[in-house]
């Protein structure tokens, strides 16, 4: 718990400084330091895990105490472009460390709703995993498969998402509304370049995607029936999910982050209310209640772009409202 709680403070830290870099387009920054935290993270936990290189073997509070000093290390290279010259010269850096009440009202007004929205978000999602679960082993197997392979091909437009929103709000705040006009075509030509990839992988070769995760003979063929099912949703769904990020980043650097979260929190749990409905109440079975979690995203997805399209987010008056302090 006392490794829990400190890399609990080591997270916001890291948070802060990563949003700067992120926030000013320097995000080669945030990948060298991440990737040199992880590179730094594995072999001090295997040392401290199993008593190497001279380090006592702690076993599993070595692990925890490897990710806490792999965040610090983090945070000291975070630190050390933070405070390089350049930063303190352009920036001033030096005189920003006051407490600034117009910066925080913003924080709290534009930031609490996105992560509420991500907590309660995954929230949802947790629930209803849980609940697919339940149908037995073959379903959670297929489930923990296919979304193996959602998550590794999500991160790139977690990027791209922190990328459009970043360049949105840097021009919104300029006042220059034809670059976000530029910034918004050129995201969802490679978020939808990037997702039709995916969605023709997943599709075309979902069976020996499949395979990779299938070990055992036992009820090998319920887990490959229905996983082969699930990743032709997951395919359908993929450009989607591009197209999503696109839109969201958009809204969130445009400040209209109380309207996503009501949108995609709305949809979230009224699907999970239909899986409740599904899998504790009928007898659809795990088919259906896949095709509801797809449906979730397609809807989500168009309510985005129809707010997006409907352009109340580039109202001058709203654009106001976002940057006052």
């Amino acid at each position: 718990m006392i490794g829990l709680s400190l890399n609990c403070c080591n997270l916001l830290i890291r948070t802060c400084l990563s949003s700067f870099f992120s926030g000013i387009g320097r995000t080669d920054v945030v990948m060298i330091c991440d990737v040199a935290g992880v590179v730094f993270n594995v072999p001090l936990t295997w040392a401290m895990v199993f008593g190497k290189l001279g380090l006592p073997a702690m076993g599993i509070a070595g692990a925890a105490w490897g990710s806490v000093l792999s965040m610090v290390f983090t945070i000291g290279l975070y630190s050390m472009f933070y405070f390089a010259r350049p930063n303190r010269e352009q920036f001033a850096i030096a005189a920003s460390f006051v407490f600034d009440r117009g910066i925080t009202r913003r924080y709290l007004r534009l930031g609490f709703p996105s992560g509420m929205e991500m907590f309660l978000n995954i929230a949802a999602f947790n629930l209803f995993l849980l609940m697919f679960q339940s149908y037995g082993i073959p379903e959670a197997a297929a489930a923990t498969i296919v979304f193996n392979w959602d998550i590794l091909s999500f991160v790139p437009l977690m990027g791209l998402n922190i990328a459009v929103m970043s360049m949105i709000g840097r021009f919104v705040g300029a006042g220059d509304m034809t670059r976000t006009n530029q910034v918004t075509t050129a995201g969802y030509i490679l978020g939808i370049g990037y997702s039709a990839i995916l969605a023709s992988c997943f599709l075309l070769l979902r069976a020996p995607l499949v395979e990779i995760f299938i070990f055992y003979e036992e009820q090998a063929d319920e887990i490959r029936s229905l996983a082969l099912f699930m990743m032709v949703g997951l395919s359908c769904y993929a450009i989607c999910e591009g197209t999503l990020q696109v839109a969201a980043g958009v809204l969130r650097g445009a400040g209209d982050t109380r309207w996503v979260m009501w949108a995609s929190v709305s949809l979230h749990w009224a699907m999970l209310v239909a899986q409740y409905y599904i899998i504790r109440g009928s007898d659809l079975g795990p088919r259906v209640s896949w095709v509801v979690f797809v449906l979730m995203i397609l809807a989500i997805c168009l309510v985005f772009l129809i707010r997006l399209w409907g352009n109340k987010w580039r109202d001058p008056d709203r654009l106001s409202a976002v940057m006052a302090e």
